[in-house]
Parts: structure tokens; C-alpha cells; sequence
């Protein structure tokens, strides 16, 4: 029976054979032979005559009415259907700057395809050549170029006519205003892509009701506000629902749960509130869930826990409450998890049950417990943040031969005991460690000595003591930022940090450092050079839904910032500087330092430094922040300070320093006498004493106000003073010790005082 069936297929299929033979014989091929409709090789080059580009290898130097008729197959970017009609015109990024208003689209009746984006092209097409007749284009894609205005301004056609489009991309471009109902007469879209412009109206619901064909819908990075449409559950293949970053409020509709193929979840940064709806496990389908940054409340629906297919959850900064229950250990597939700035609390689950993590991301929260030693088992992890939260116990060691970690942060916790005391040192990959504010103990950690790529530390707050190694200039050649503050390390500063190249924040303030500051210091390469790089992003890839999907994870840095604390985010890769206040250091100031001009800070405050300020000071140019408080330095202060016109914060309190003090530019508007206290020789402007006459105030000691002469008079009078007190008590002292100076000294006293009696007497018997 089988073989039967067989014979029977065989012979059908010789008919079918012939028949396509004499269809393709009969129907003209769409080869290098086609020639172009006369007409629309025209409307071509009237298009190019008013488009520029770049002088070199410009793809419409192939343009050309020489060429014309042979234009489908020597234009580039031409492409004919059999008839030679242009079908595709595909120029992407060909570097074109003019206007598309040339182009009228009604002359390419066959026109399905077309894709300008990447290139400089501005303004649509004028009324003139707007047709009401049907457009076969099915394929517009008009992103990253310079279009303004709105969306219809840009639209080559008007919605009406453009029935058979199913891709419209124009993002990244300069659009505003609304998202218009006209837009659903487009009843077959299956891709809108209005993404990274300043559109700012609410989301039509005819959208939603009328592309039922709709696979993607992308909007994110606009002002779109108002509330997601319930009519979203018409859209019943959409895969991909992009609304992050815009101005969205109210709750997710329930009805989301209806929308069965969704894979990509993504409403982050929005201002939606409410409860995340239970509906959302019914996306079975669903690889990426960002929430991130808005409002929402309650729990994590348990039915998300369900979700299987899960690569990543992003419900970071908002109001979430509540334990992590044991059920995510079913999510098997999760690369990345951020649960950080919420109000969880209880221990974190010992099994997360996914070994692929790349990032896990608990910070800010209120969990508690020991570090689970289970992730001491995820090989791929690249980014670990647990910061901010009430974990306590040692750090295992184990964490330190995670291959791929490259940013760990543990600071802000309640861990203790030393770091990782072994003797072998892993070859790490480690770029940014964190363990600030905990109670850990010990040396410097030697764990670090296998951290080659290490960029950040901030060991800062804890109880580290001993010497600073020298080897930190040679085993971590990279560092940038250094923080070694508030902890009990002594000795002397090590010469070989000088050695790191690309140091550019180094804070050993708050501990119990002796000896000098390093000459050395002044060949910090880094702080020579300024910045131009604006933050330090750590950024891994998830290869998931329809290409590589980017998790960017900024680094940030708590610094001592003109007398206050703050955390740098951002920005912080600009930021450059010294602080070694509050340690026991001593002799002169180098004037080294001064040779690192792209310094933003320097606080050498609370130590023991004497000698003069150094003249170089008004080298640093960009210098907004200089404490040389507390300290003993003497002389005057030099007038190339006055040459920092970035200075906004100051403080030469109690030291030596007298003379006039510089005037002019930025110094001119720190007014606070306070910056210049408990110096005895100054005058000028903050005080109140001029250094031209000669007048004295004894409130200067204590407020800082004075000038020399005030100093040698109430230096000459104590002095007297104090000869004075000294004498008396030492002629006192010889009558008490030898009883026959006491009989003669009063005696003698006795005797004055008759001879003094009498003669008042006989000046008063006179009288009488």
C-alpha cells in the first residue's frame, strides 16, 4: 500500500514539473537586462539633486542619466521587479544630508521597501506629492536621521494609503507631539518603532485594536504619558512591549496577561503604581521582565515564580516588600536578577536556582543572614551587589576564585573578620571591590595581590590595620580610585603607589600615617591629564530575544566633597583628587603636588605639615576644593592662589600663616573670615583688620583677626607681666627660706612705715 502511494506521488508530479517550466518561460526575469521605467529613473534623479554626500565613495555617484536605463542593475541601492518597476530603494547609512521632499513616492507604484536610515535626511514630503492612491509599501524604515516635527509631517504617505505597511522604524529622530488614532488605519502593522524622540501624548487604543498583527511595539525613551490601554489584549502575537522611559502612570492592566506570546516585558522608568498583577504569570513565553524605577507596591505575584523561561528580572527601586521565596529556585534559566532599592527583607534564598546568573543585584534592601555560600558556585557571575543591607559573618574565600566576577559590592553591611587570609592569590578578574563601612579586620587584604585588572577599592570604614604594601603599584597597575579612609593603618605612606599610572582619587584620610607625603606623588600621570570619559559603566550581554540585550551597570564612589559626604554616580570618572587629612604626617607640604593640574580636590587638613604653602599652588587651575587646615604651616600665603578660578571651598584655619592675604577673582567671594582663623599674622580681606594702619584687637586672637604690631605690643606686655610675677615670686621664696633676710626685710618695712607715720603727722600739725 505504501509502495503504491509512492508510484502514485511520482506520477503526479511531471505534470506540476511541466507547468512551472512553462510559467517561468513565460514570465521576464529580474536580471541585469531590466530596464528601468523611464519615469521613475526620473523621479530618482530629481531626488538626488537635492541630497548631498560625503565626498568620498558616495553611493550615488552610480546615479546618473547616462546610466539610466540600465539603472536596476548599476544604481546602487535600486532594485527592479521584473516589469522595471524600483521595488527597493535600500541606502542606509550612505551618509546623505538634504530633504526627502523630492522623492514622490506616487511615481514607484511597486515601491515595497524603503530604508534611509542612518543617514542626515530632513523634512517630509510636501503636499504636492501626496497621492490618495494605495502604496504597496510594506517596509519603511526612516530611523537615526533628523526628522522633526510630527509623525505625519515625516510619513512619506498619509495613513490612509499606506494600508500594506507592515514595518515602520523612525526612531532616533527629532519627532513631537501625539501618537495619532489616524495611525491604526494601518491594519496590517506588525512593527512600530517610534523610539528615542520627544513624543508626548497618551497611547491611542485604536492601536492596540486594530493591528491585531502586531509582533512589536517600541516606544521607550519619549514623554508618552497617560496609562497602557486595556485594548492591549487584542494584540495577540505581540512579542515585544517596549514602553520604558516616558511618563506612564496608573496601574498594568490585568488584560496584560492576556497577550500569551509576550517575551519582552519592558516598562522601566515610568511613574506606574499599584500592584505588579497576578495575570503576569500567564506569560509563559516571557524572557525579560523590567519594571525598574517606578512606584510599584505589594509583593512579587508567586505565579511570576512559575515563569520558566525567565533570562532576567529587573524590578529595581521601587516600593516591593516582602521575603524572596524558596520557589525562584524553579526559575532555572535566569542570567540576571536585580531586586536592589526595595523593602525586601529576611535571608536571601540559598538557592537561586539558576547556575547561569551574570547579575545579581540585592542592594538597598533589608535582608539579613550570612553570605549563602551557593554563589560561590555561579561560574558566570560578572556583577554581585548586596550593599546596604544587614548581612553579617565572614566573607568566604571562595567568592575570590569566581573567574568571571568583575564588580563586587559588600560594603554597607555588617560583615566581619579578616578577608580572605590564604596563601595562593587567584588570578582574578575583578575590576571594581567594594567593602566599605562593615567590621573587617586584619592586614591589608593579600587577596588582592592576584587583582591585575583591578580599577576601583574602597576599603574605607572598616578596622584594616598595619603598613600600606608597596606592592599595590606593581600587582594593581590599573587602580583609578583608591580609598583606604577610616581605618587604623599606620607607618608610612609607600613610596610605590606613585607607580600607579592611572590613579587618579587616592584617600587614606582617617588613620594613623606618619612621615612624609611622597615627592613621588607629583608623577600621578592621571592627575596630570584631564578627563573626558564620563562614568564607568560595567556592562555585560545577554544574548536573548532578538539580538544582544545589554545590562549597564553604573559604578559609584563615596567621597569627602568640600567638608561633607557625597556618592558620585555618573560622573565620577572626572572627579580627581587627594585627601590625607586627619593622620599624624609631618615636615613640609611637596610642591610636586602641584604639578597634577587636573586635581579637583586636595585636603591635607589635620595633620602635622609645616613649612609654606608652595608657591606652584595656583598651578592646579581646576582646583574647586583646598583644606590645608590644622596644620603648622607658616609664612604667607602665595599669591597664585588667587590664580584658582575653580575654588569654591577653602580652609587655612589654625596654622602659622600671616602676611596679606591675596585678593581678587574667585577669592573675592569666599567671604567666611572662618577660613582664615587662629592664624596670627594675617590681614586683609575676609577680616576685618587692614594691613595699612595700625590699630589692634585683642579679639583677633581668638576670631583671627590681627596684624604685627598688635602681636609685639601684647607680646611686650605679657612679657613684662610675666618678669613681674616671676621677681616676686622669687624674692618671696628667699624670705621664706633664710629668717634673717625676714628679721632685716621687716624690720626695715617696720622701720618705712615709722618714718612715713611721722611725717604725716607734721604735715598735719602744720595744717593746723
Amino acid at each position: 500500500m505504501a509502495l503504491r502511494s509512492r508510484t502514485h506521488a511520482s506520477k503526479s508530479i511531471i505534470p506540476l514539473r511541466i507547468s512551472l517550466l512553462l510559467l517561468l518561460l513565460s514570465t521576464p526575469p529580474c536580471s541585469s537586462s531590466t530596464i528601468i521605467q523611464h519615469g521613475e529613473a526620473e523621479s530618482l534623479l530629481r531626488w538626488k539633486s537635492t541630497l548631498s554626500a560625503a565626498a568620498s565613495a558616495s553611493p550615488l555617484t552610480t546615479w546618473s542619466p547616462a546610466t539610466s536605463s540600465s539603472a536596476c542593475s548599476s544604481w546602487r541601492g535600486v532594485t527592479c521587479d521584473a516589469a522595471g518597476h524600483v521595488a527597493e530603494l535600500s541606502l542606509p547609512g550612505a551618509g546623505l544630508h538634504g530633504e526627502l521632499r523630492a522623492l514622490d513616492l506616487a511615481a514607484f507604484p511597486a515601491l515595497a521597501k524603503l530604508d534611509l536610515r542612518r543617514n542626515n535626511i530632513t523634512a517630509g514630503v510636501v503636499a504636492a506629492n501626496v497621492s490618495t492612491r494605495a502604496s504597496n509599501l510594506t517596509y519603511l524604515d526612516l530611523s537615526d536621521n533628523a526628522f522633526a516635527g510630527h509623525i505625519l509631517d515625516v510619513l512619506p504617505l498619509s495613513p490612509g494609503t499606506l494600508q500594506q505597511l507592515s514595518y515602520l522604524n523612525l526612531s532616533s529622530n527629532g519627532l513631537y507631539g501625539p501618537i495619532l488614532r489616524s495611525l491604526s488605519a494601518m491594519g496590517k502593522m506588525t512593527v512600530f518603532d517610534v523610539s528615542r524622540n520627544r513624543l508626548n501624548s497618551d497611547i491611542p487604543s485604536e492601536l492596540f485594536t486594530n493591528w491585531v498583527e502586531l509582533t512589536q511595539f517600541r516606544v521607550q525613551n519619549n514623554s508618552i504619558t497617560g496609562s497602557i490601554p486595556p485594548t492591549i489584549c487584542n494584540t495577540t502575537k505581540l512579542k515585544y512591549l517596549r514602553l520604558a522611559k516616558n511618563k506612564l502612570t496608573g496601574e498594568i492592566p490585568a488584560e496584560i496577561g492576556r497577550v500569551a506570546s509576550l517575551q519582552a516585558l519592558e516598562l522601566a522608568d515610568n511613574f506606574l503604581t499599584g500592584p505588579i498583577p497576578n495575570s503576569v504569570g500567564n506569560l509563559t513565553d516571557l524572557l525579560v521582565m523590567d519594571l525598574f524605577s517606578n512606584g510599584f507596591t505589594g509583593v512579587i505575584p508567586p505565579e511570576i515564580f512559575n515563569l520558566t523561561a525567565l533570562r532576567t528580572i529587573d524590578v529595581g527601586t521601587n516600593r516591593l516588600e516582602g521575603e524572596v521565596p524558596a520557589s525562584i529556585s524553579s526559575l532555572r534559566n535566569l542570567y540576571g536578577l536585580d531586586l536592589s532599592n526595595n523593602r525586601f527583607s529576611g535571608t536571601i534564598p540559598s538557592d537561586l536556582g539558576s547556575r547561569q546568573f551574570v547579575t545579581i543585584v540585592l542592594a538597598s534592601n533589608s535582608f539579613s543572614g550570612e553570605f549563602p555560600l551557593t554563589f560561590c558556585q555561579l561560574d558566570s557571575l560578572e556583577i554581585l551587589d548586596l550593599s546596604n543591607n544587614h548581612l553579617h559573618g565572614e566573607i568566604p574565600s571562595c567568592l575570590w576564585h569566581l573567574q568571571d566576577l568583575v564588580f563586587m559590592d559588600l560594603s554597607y553591611n555588617s560583615f566581619s573578620g579578616e578577608v580572605s587570609p590564604m596563601s595562593a592569590y587567584p588570578n582574578s578578574s575583578l575590576e571594581s571591590v567594594h567593602l566599605a563601612n562593615n567590621n573587617l579586620t586584619g592586614g591589608y587584604p593579600m587577596v588582592l595581590k592576584g587583582c591585575k585588572w583591578l580599577i576601583i577599592l574602597d576599603l574605607g570604614g572598616n578596622h584594616f590595620a598595619g603598613t600600606i604594601p608597596s606592592w599595590i603599584g606593581t600587582c594593581n597597575p590599573l587602580l583609578r580610585f583608591l580609598i583606604l579612609r577610616s581605618n587604623v593603618f599606620n607607618g608610612s605612606i609607600p613610596k610605590e603607589l606613585s607607580q600607579l599610572s592611572h590613579l587618579q582619587l587616592l584617600d587614606l584620610a582617617m588613620n594613623n600615617l606618619v612621615g612624609s607625603i611622597p615627592r613621588s606623588f607629583g608623577n600621578f600621570t592621571s592627575m596630570i591629564q584631564p578627563k573626558t570619559e564620563l562614568n564607568l559603566p560595567w556592562k555585560v550581554q545577554h544574548h536573548i530575544l532578538d539580538g544582544r540585550v545589554d545590562y549597564t551597570y553604573t559604578d559609584r564612589i563615596g567621597i569627602n566633597w568640600k567638608r561633607q559626604n557625597h556618592t558620585f554616580q555618573g560622573t565620577v570618572a572626572l572627579m580627581a583628587g587627594i585627601d590625607l587629612s586627619s593622620n599624624y604626617l609631618s615636615n613640609e607640604i611637596p610642591s610636586e603636588l602641584c604639578n597634577l593640574e587636573s586635581m579637583r580636590f586636595l585636603n591635607l587638613s589635620r595633620n602635622h605639615l609645616s613649612g609654606i604653602i608652595p608657591k606652584e599652588i595656583g598651578n592646579l587651575k581646576i582646583l574647586e576644593s583646598l583644606d590645608f587646615s590644622w596644620n603648622e604651616l607658616s609664612g604667607s600665603i602665595p599669591s597664585s592662589i588667587s590664580n584658582l578660578m575653580s575654588l569654591s571651598s577653602l580652609n587655612l584655619s589654625n596654622n602659622h600663616l600671616s602676611g596679606e592675604i591675596p585678593s581678587g577673582y574667585q577669592l573675592r567671594t569666599l567671604a567666611d573670615p572662618s577660613i582664615y582663623s587662629n592664624n596670627f599674622g594675617l590681614c586683609g580681606f575676609p577680616l576685618n583688620i587692614s594691613c595699612s594702619d595700625g590699630s589692634n584687637s585683642t579679639s583677633a586672637l581668638i576670631g583671627g583677626s590681627t596684624d604685627s604690631q598688635e602681636l609685639e605690643i601684647l607680646s611686650w606686655f605679657y612679657s613684662v607681666l610675666a618678669g613681674l610675677v616671676f621677681g616676686f615670686w622669687l624674692w618671696f621664696g628667699v624670705l621664706l627660706l633664710f629668717e634673717t633676710w625676714r628679721f632685716a626685710f621687716f624690720g626695715q618695712v617696720d622701720h618705712l612705715q615709722k618714718k612715713i607715720m611721722q611725717k604725716i603727722c607734721c604735715m598735719y600739725a602744720k595744717s593746723e
